[in-house]
C-alpha cells in the first residue's frame, strides 16, 4: 500500500524505510505533532522527498502524473484528529461531500451515514454547522466521511486522543469491523502515544526517531 525506501528529507528523514502492507495494521509512533502531520504530508504526495523512493499501492509517486496521482488518493481514506472539516458546511454536506466529488453512486448513502455515526457514538444534529462541536465529535464525522469512499486504506491521525472509554470502544470497535469488511484493506496509525497500543492490534509497529523508522516486535 504504501513503501518507503531509503527515503530522505533534510531535517526530518535519514534514508528511512518502512512499509505498510496490504491487509495489515500499522502504527507509526512520533516523537512530535510536526513529524506526525509531515509524514502524512508525505504519505498522500503533498511532500516531496529529496531523495529516496515512496510507493503508493506499488506504483512509485514520483513516476505519476498529478491526475493518476489523485485517482490514487481516492483509495485513501484520512481521519483526521481536527475533523478537517469545512466550516461553512453543514456536518451532513462534510461527510457526503468526498461522494459527490468521486462517485455516481449514493445509492444507500444517507443510510449507510446514519448507520456509522450511531455506531460510533455521533449524538449531534448532522443538520448543523461544525463549528461549535467538540473535537472528538468532529473527529467521528471525519471518520465518518472516510468510510463511505469504501477506501483500500485508511490513515488514522491520533483517532483515540481525548476520547472517553466509551465512545473510544465504540470507534475501535467500528475501526475493527471496517478493517475487515473489505480483502486486502490496510490501517495506518499514526501517533505520537504509544497508549495507542493499548487500544489496537497492529501487525507492525514503527518508531519514527532521529530520522530512521525502527521495527518494534
Amino acid at each position: 500500500m504504501i513503501t518507503l525506501e531509503c527515503a530522505s528529507l533534510k531535517g526530518f528523514l535519514d534514508c528511512a524505510s518502512l512499509a505498510v502492507s496490504k491487509g495489515r495494521v500499522c502504527a507509526v509512533l512520533t516523537e512530535t505533532e510536526f513529524e506526525k502531520d509531515l509524514l502524512l504530508r508525505i504519505f498522500t504526495g503533498l511532500t516531496r522527498l529529496d531523495s529516496g523512493r515512496i510507493f503508493l499501492f506499488g506504483k512509485e509517486m514520483s513516476s505519476l502524473s498529478s491526475g493518476e496521482l489523485n485517482g490514487y488518493r481516492k483509495r485513501i481514506g484520512i481521519v483526521l484528529n481536527n475533523g478537517g472539516l469545512i466550516s461553512n458546511l453543514k456536518v451532513r454536506e462534510n461527510i457526503m461531500l468526498p461522494l459527490s466529488y468521486h462517485s455516481s453512486s449514493h445509492y444507500d448513502a444517507d443510510e449507510k451515514m446514519t448507520t456509522i455515526l450511531d455506531k460510533i457514538g455521533y449524538d449531534d444534529d448532522v443538520a448543523a454547522l461544525p463549528g461549535p462541536l467538540p473535537a472528538y465529535q468532529k473527529r467521528l464525522a471525519g471518520f465518518a466521511r472516510a468510510v463511505l469512499m469504501e477506501p483500500d486504506l485508511v490513515i488514522y491521525d491520533s483517532v483515540f486522543d481525548g476520547l472517553s472509554p466509551d465512545i473510544r470502544g465504540k470507534v475501535l470497535e467500528t475501526i475493527t469491523a471496517f478493517h475487515h469488511e473489505k480483502e486486502g484493506r490496510a490501517s495506518l496509525f499514526l501517533d505520537m502515544d504509544e497508549g495507542l497500543l493499548n487500544y489496537i492490534r497492529a501487525d507492525d509497529i514503527y518508531i519514527l526517531k532521529k530520522g530512521k523508522f525502527y521495527e518494534r516486535n
